[in-house]
């Protein structure tokens, strides 16, 4: 039996990440233009309703009464991603290993940011009963989990962090502040010696005072629109301007 391919390895850890994804498509949160150019949007009512990736059907809408069990396994599915991962770098050269590595970073950045994102508005865009508010909160922690067990155990050290599509440092600075501790007790600092610390000590007056700044936002809502259709519903906005 040949040995798969990155892609095929690569599209082997999507199934894991993205069954039992339950998600909504806020109306007011895509624009008009937008849905005019899509049949899709157009002639499917599929606003403001709960859906759900099931493990063996697809896309379908969340029904109550449904069997919510594999939910429970979520955890128990992203770790065994991070097992092939794990593997997988000791398969292959570390560039070829690392394109996959980011590209997977990508997808699990996406998804804990748009699962938080559901999770703090479901009950302002939606009627939810507590049951459907608490699977997006379980969902949410799942995926939080992943990302960040996904950054300390492959991505050792600041610098080699991605960018990713929801500005990925910021993410972690707000999110996992002991990572970020980790990272800095990590940098490379000189050595100190007598001479450096009298020196310093001789411009500690001149220093000017630090100034405040203002944090922008870690991504404007036309920016989360984009990716989330892009990435979540895999349509090439490009192609509709």
């Amino acid at each position: 039996m040949s040995k798969p391919t990155l892609h095929q390895f690569y599209l082997s850890l999507i199934p894991n990440l993205v069954s039992e994804l339950f998600f909504f498509i806020p109306k007011n949160e895509i624009r008009e233009d937008i849905i005019e150019k899509l049949d899709f949007l157009k002639t499917n009512d599929i606003f403001n309703k709960v859906y759900v990736i099931d493990y063996y059907q697809g896309p379908i809408e969340f029904k109550k009464g449904r069997d919510n069990r594999r939910l429970l396994l979520k955890e128990s599915d992203l770790d065994k991603n991070m097992f092939q991962l794990l593997e997988k770098k000791s398969d292959v050269p570390p560039h070829e290993f690392n394109y996959v590595l980011d590209k997977y970073f990508e997808l699990a950045e996406c998804l804990f940011y748009i699962t938080h994102w559901m999770d703090n508005n479901i009950t302002q865009i939606l009627q939810v009963d507590d049951t459907s508010a608490g699977i997006f909160y379980l969902q949410y922690t799942s995926y939080k989990k992943h990302f960040e067990i996904l950054v300390k155990n492959l991505y050792p050290t600041k610098d080699i962090i991605p960018k990713g599509n929801f500005n990925a440092l910021e993410l972690i600075d707000t999110y996992f502040p002991d990572i970020t501790s980790q990272y800095n007790i990590s940098t490379d600092y000189p050595t100190l010696t007598h001479s450096t610390l009298e020196r310093g000590r001789g411009q500690e007056e001149k220093l000017p005072p630090l100034k405040k700044t203002k944090k922008s936002p870690l991504i404007t809502d036309i920016e989360a629109e984009k990716i989330l259709l892009e990435k979540v519903f895999n349509l090439d906005l490009n192609k509709l301007k």
